[in-house]
């Protein structure tokens, strides 16, 4: 069912474009698009996938929202305020409200600190309560990520701790300002399977017990369908594909998000399994920028119209989305 609520994010129309040195002797830059013209909402207390392959821009994304990079065009909106052109003193509040949880824990914690002074530091940038009220946050941390009893963890540093440990220190970290919004980028792509069922139950969990708004960035459309509620798939840049999980990944309408359902695993099941077949064995080369930007690979594409045109976003069912001429 469609939310009638205002959304607590919204991007619209947000374009981020990189520059990249051509080669070794060239002093000519490349311009590489990482967002096209993006436009998403997250509503209050939901977890929302953003989904595509490596080099897609769904970090890119994840970086606008918390600020660490500007875009080139669009608006990204928190709670009705624009967010792009915030002065430095109001940075310092949106961070406190938006918090990243990054994909390696190991980089993302100083090995420097302890455990207890990496969750603390975020307390004393902002100026949140005295030395005994951050040792207790800390430690009401600690317990909301499993690490229990505390004291066991406090004051131990990150190469002291296991991968999964490290990932639930971050998560944390995150959590400790108590923010509105969570971004939760590729969270578990480092860790085995078992470590990965368990950082996705805490999600849930933090979810659930402190109606924090996720955005969860990832490759895999299982963990996706596992863990959120609506997702949007995004392939170069561009917006292929958005709504609720079940529908999108149980009646994907997209040629790229029948392409990713393909690559799934299909360990331990009966009878035919249906697969969308929309992969070219071999791309097609163009020498100019093209409409859509899934053209080169996609199997159904037309070369007129999917060579010439961008496809809008249409509807194709309740909150169901899809950018492709041939739905």
């Amino acid at each position: 069912m469609k939310n009638t609520d205002p959304p607590i994010l919204k991007l619209e129309n947000v374009s981020k474009i990189f520059g990249i040195k051509g080669s070794l002797f060239s002093r000519t830059r490349k311009k590489v698009t990482a967002l096209n013209r993006i436009s998403l909402s997250l509503y209050h207390g939901e977890i929302f996938g953003l989904v595509g392959e490596s080099g897609s821009g769904k970090t890119t994304a994840g970086r606008l929202i918390v600020g660490l990079d500007r875009p080139e065009e669009g608006s990204i909106f928190l709670d009705g305020l624009e967010i792009t052109d915030l002065k430095s003193r109001e940075w310092r509040n949106h961070r406190r409200r938006v918090q990243m949880i990054f994909q390696d824990p190991y980089q993302s914690l100083n090995p420097q600190l302890s455990i207890f002074e990496s969750i603390s530091e975020p307390l004393i940038i902002h100026k949140v309560g005295d030395g005994e009220e951050r040792r207790t946050r800390v430690k009401e941390a600690l317990k909301m990520v499993g690490l229990s009893p505390p004291e066991d963890f406090m004051y131990r540093y990150p190469h002291q701790l296991s991968g999964g440990q490290r990932q639930r220190v971050a998560i944390s970290r995150a959590m400790v300002l108590e923010p509105e919004l969570l971004i939760a980028d590729e969270p578990t792509s480092m860790l085995d399977a078992s470590y990965s069922a368990q950082i996705f139950n805490i999600l849930l969990e933090l979810r659930n017990t402190f109606s924090v708004t996720i955005l969860f960035v990832t490759h895999s459309l299982a963990a996706a369908r596992y863990l959120c509620d609506r997702i949007a798939v995004i392939y170069r840049g561009s917006l292929m594909e958005s709504g609720p999980a079940d529908q999108v990944i149980g009646n994907p309408k997209h040629p790229y998000t029948q392409a990713l359902i393909d690559a799934l695993p299909k360990f331990g099941q009966s009878g035919k399994v249906k697969r969308y077949e929309t992969l070219l064995k071999v791309e097609r080369k163009v020498s100019e920028p093209v409409g859509c930007s899934f053209f080169i690979r996609c199997n159904k594409a037309h070369e007129g119209r999917c060579r010439l045109e961008i496809p809008p976003l249409k509807a194709t069912g309740p909150d169901h989305f899809a950018a492709c001429f041939y739905v």
